[in-house]
């Protein structure tokens, strides 16, 4: 099969996860936090969207339908921004050991609270933990999904057996694979990786993705520092093209080799 991916070189800015919805779901919560009091919605979330606004730059947000019985204000807001909504779990479970029964259920439950809260239908997933199981890419075609952002062929765009679109990521371009560890890497040491395999894309094609977290990356100061570097760099690159996951998909041919 070959893939074609029309511009030379892509960019896709993403965020995953929202609010106290992956604490649920690991137990550590069984309710939301008093309105106000979560960092990641207060803090974090603004100044990510601020950066966003500043470089003029739309993104695809992957958050757990949770979310949209207890924040649907903020799940709406990611919408009314102008970004995409993908849908991340309901309340991120460690989604490769679900079985398809359960698989099935979270994924509805979420779907239909994310649309409930947004007004759209999200149209794109990314599995908590970036792994799908082997009932994923049915359950998504069945809810009326077109593409799956996990982890995949490296960063190599691609249809699935079915195909559904796929838009996958690799770890070391996820901030948590930097910052969420006993000795966290410092943000100079990230952005200068990042601005590297960018630089890479840039000369050579292809696609360079990021996942941030609102509440590792958006509420410290250098790490958004870190991102900020990045998404300039990108804006101001003419070889590259900036999109969302979502338009990434679309542009996806596959064709008989």
């Amino acid at each position: 099969m070959t893939i074609t991916m029309g511009p030379h070189a892509r960019v896709c800015f993403t965020f995953d996860n929202m609010a106290e919805a992956a604490d649920v779901g690991r137990g550590v919560r069984s309710a939301p936090l008093l309105a106000g009091s979560d960092p990641s919605l207060t803090v974090g979330f603004p100044r990510l969207y601020d950066l966003l606004a500043h470089h003029d730059v739309r993104a695809t947000f992957f958050v757990e339908g949770w979310n949209g019985l207890h924040h649907p204000e903020a799940v709406a807001e990611i919408v009314t921004r102008g970004h995409e909504l993908g849908m991340h779990g309901w309340t991120h479970e460690p989604w490769q050991g679900l079985e398809a029964a359960a698989e099935r259920a979270a994924a509805e439950r979420a779907t239909t609270a994310l649309a409930e809260a947004s007004g759209i239908r999200p149209r794109g997933f990314r599995a908590p933990g970036g792994h799908r199981t082997a009932a994923t890419e049915a359950i998504l075609r069945d809810l009326g999904y077109d593409y799956d952002a996990s982890l995949g062929d490296r960063m190599r765009p691609a249809r699935l057996a079915s195909g559904l679109a796929q838009v996958p990521f690799v770890w070391p371009c996820v901030d948590g694979f930097h910052y969420l560890r006993p000795d966290p890497v410092p943000a100079a040491t990230v952005r200068d990786q990042w601005l590297d395999r960018l630089a890479r894309v840039a000369t050579e094609g292809g696609l360079f993705l990021l996942i941030c977290h609102a509440f590792i990356t958006g509420v410290d100061d250098a790490r958004l520092a870190a991102l900020d570097a990045v998404m300039e760099a990108a804006v101001k690159d003419a070889r590259v093209t900036i999109q969302t996951a979502g338009e990434i998909a679309r542009t996806i041919e596959a064709c008989d080799a």
